[in-house]
Formats: C-alpha cells, structure tokens, sequence
C-alpha cells in the first residue's frame, strides 16, 4: 500500500517509525512511504487525484473534501469500514464536519484553533498583568512602550491574523461565521466596523502595522527578531503550533495562553476547524487493510506513543488517554487546545482557506494594512470578492 503525507522532519520521522511498526504487526503488509513539505503539496495530490494515481491511505487538508469530493464520492465511504475503524471514539458534531451526503470522506486527526499567547515576561517587566480585553492590550501597549522602549508591541498580526481578528470580532458580535448559506453572512457596516477595529490596533502603535511587519523581510512570524527577544507581547495562532512560538523565544522568556477576549458580544468566536484528516482512496485494491492502517495510526497505543503531539492533539478519544496515561501531552499544548474547544466558534466554509479565495482576500487585507483602500473600501471588496467566489464554486 501507498501511504502519503505532509509535514516537517518531525512528523517524518514519527510516522515512518509507526509505520515500520505497522509492517512488523503485518507482515503480509508493505507500505510505500510519500512524504515531504507543504510547499506544492496539494497540487501534487491534485495531479495524482485527476490521473487516479492517488495514494491508498492520505492525509489531507480538511476543505480537501470539498475540493476533491463534491457529491461526497471523491473518497473511500469509510462508515463501509466501521467494523474496522472504531468510529466511537470520536466526538459526533467532528466527525459531521467530514460527511458529504451521508458518506463520511475522511477521519478528523484534530482540531485545530486560534488562540491568544501572551509573553509573561514582558508583560512583568512593564509590571503589567495578563490582558483580558483588547482594551487592556491597547492600554497595556502604552504603558511597554513607556517602560520598556517604542518598539515594543502589546500584540502582533500579519495579514492573515488581522483577517483572522476581524472576523473575531464579527462572528462574537452577530453568532454568524463568516460565510453562511454560500454567501457573506455581514453587512458592509459591520464588516467596516471590523476593519476599523483592526485599523484602530495599528494606529495607536497596540501592534505593528504590516509595513513595519515587513521591515524584518518575508520570514515566519515565530523567527521575527521582535518576537525571539520578547518585544512582541504576544498573538493569535494556531494552537498545534504553540511549541513552536514558546521554544522560539529566547531563554528565560515564558509564553503562557490567554483568556479569549469577549469585548465585543456574547457569542463564542474562537476560530477553529478540522486540523487535517485521513482518507483512503475511493479506487483503493486494499480497503480493508488501508482502514486496518488508518485506525493502527489514530488508536494503537504503541502508534499513538511514537506520534505523540506530531499532528497535534489528536481527535481520538482512546489516543488521548493513552497520550495522558504516558505524560506525553505537553501540559502548554493541551491547554492551548482545551481552550480552543471551549470557545469554538461556529466554524468556517470548506472553501473559505481555497488558495483563490485566499490570495484575493491577502490582497484586500494588504491594501487595507497599506492604507491603500479605506475600510469602506476593504468592507465592500471583501463581500464581493467572496461572494463572487462562492458562486463560481459551488
């Protein structure tokens, strides 16, 4: 069998011992192993998706399964497996998010979510406690750069984390997420007022503005000079991630995970969605052993002991325990997700991270960010452009 994966030499190396496992388990059983980055990833699945020469057992991205699998027959029916697969250890409402017209495509690995990482440590050394508001990270960031020098930033964002802000404050305003009924669930009003909210964050210096950000050259935001040396105070990212933004910094800095902050309304808004996800191939010779190896990787204890937190917290109820049981979940990691599950949002559109819908709305967040459009302007283009979209591909 073909097995296929993204990732970095981490999530590698882990997988190709839990395989090599798997072969020792099965020895009737041979895997051929297709890994490697993210960077062109996709189209090499499309490529091999459209010649049917796709992988037997896949991970894939979860708005895959709109894109590869409309009408829900793009992938393997893996509730035709359930006697191999043991689906009861996973929560419902996930496993919903991976069924097309009754015909569940894929396993959720986890969720994944937007959480608000503080730096401790240069919170303390303005002799300032944890903000729980936006309003404290505005007030906080007046008093940093008072104490501690001007280029200090109570918070930080690209374009895509200002998006993300944006429509934190929207979806926690209205109970709406972003797109609802394949169209823009907002007003221009509400989308401007948003806009300006994000607008108001640069202007009073409480985050860098994209022209700043850009200063330091195209490179991830976890290396930013700023963060590493804790002048950044802190950010909105993923949770799976949250290692990588702690070990980044330098000695002696603590990064700790924030409240949500609730200014704007009632409703949960934390952005959060399907991290990834296991398919088989519909086309598969193997199916019964491609479910045997996909429920091997998400619920056998010795598998689920060599991933570990590889590709984050896992869905798996039973992968959970055994994490636990073996004091391999990182108490930081499983508080960033415990978070992110407690004020999950509604979620968001398969489509609303399709690389054409992403590009077109980093080019209206840029503008915005530049002060090339107005957020009058940014508000009406962002409604268009989705909408627009969504009716060309749905």
């Amino acid at each position: 069998m073909r097995v296929s994966w993204w990732g970095g030499d981490d999530r590698h190396k882990k997988t190709l011992e839990a395989l090599r496992l798997f072969e020792e388990k099965h020895p009737n059983i041979k895997i051929k192993s297709e890994y490697g980055g993210w960077q062109g990833w996709q189209e090499k699945i499309t490529t091999q998706m459209a010649g049917n020469m796709a992988p037997d057992l896949m991970q894939i991205n979860w708005n895959w399964i709109n894109i590869f699998s409309k009408n829900g027959d793009g992938f393997y029916n893996l509730n035709d497996l359930n006697s191999t697969i043991d689906l009861n250890q996973y929560d419902k409402n996930i496993l919903e998010q991976c069924v097309v017209n009754g015909k569940l495509n894929a396993i959720p690995y986890g969720v994944a979510g937007r959480v608000f990482l503080y730096n401790k440590t240069t919170y303390d050394k303005a002799s300032l406690t944890l903000p729980k508001s936006f309003d404290d990270i505005i007030s906080s960031t007046k008093v940093m750069k008072e104490k501690l020098g001007n280029d200090y930033f109570g918070f930080e964002a690209d374009y895509y984390g200002a998006l993300l802000l944006m429509l934190y404050k929207l979806e926690q305003e209205t109970g709406k997420p972003f797109i609802v009924d394949n169209a823009v669930a907002y007003t221009p009003e509400q989308i401007k007022n948003a806009a300006d909210f994000y607008l108001n964050l640069v202007n009073t210096k409480t985050i860098p503005s994209l022209e700043d950000r850009a200063a330091a050259g195209n490179i991830q935001l976890d290396q930013h000079p700023s963060w590493i040396v804790g002048k950044f105070g802190g950010t909105y990212e993923w949770d799976s991630a949250s290692l990588k933004w702690r070990d980044s910094l330098e000695k002696g800095q603590e990064l700790v995970v924030g409240e949500y902050p609730t200014d704007f309304g009632p409703y949960k808004s934390g952005f959060s969605k399907v991290s990834m996800a296991l398919a088989i191939n519909k086309n598969t010779k193997h199916p019964k052993e491609a479910a045997q190896l996909l429920n091997f990787l998400v619920s056998d204890p010795e598998a689920v002991k060599i991933l570990d937190v590889s590709r984050g917290i896992p869905a798996n109820a039973s992968a959970v325990s055994t994490l636990k049981e073996n004091n391999l979940l990182d108490p930081f990691i499983l508080e960033a997700n415990n978070k992110v599950i407690e004020f999950a949002g509604k979620g968001i559109h398969p489509l609303f991270e399709h690389r054409q819908l992403h590009a077109s709305l980093k080019d209206i967040v840029d503008k915005l960010g530049y002060k090339q459009l107005s957020s009058e302007e940014a508000a009406n283009q962002l409604i268009s452009v989705t909408n627009n979209f969504l009716k060309e591909n749905n």
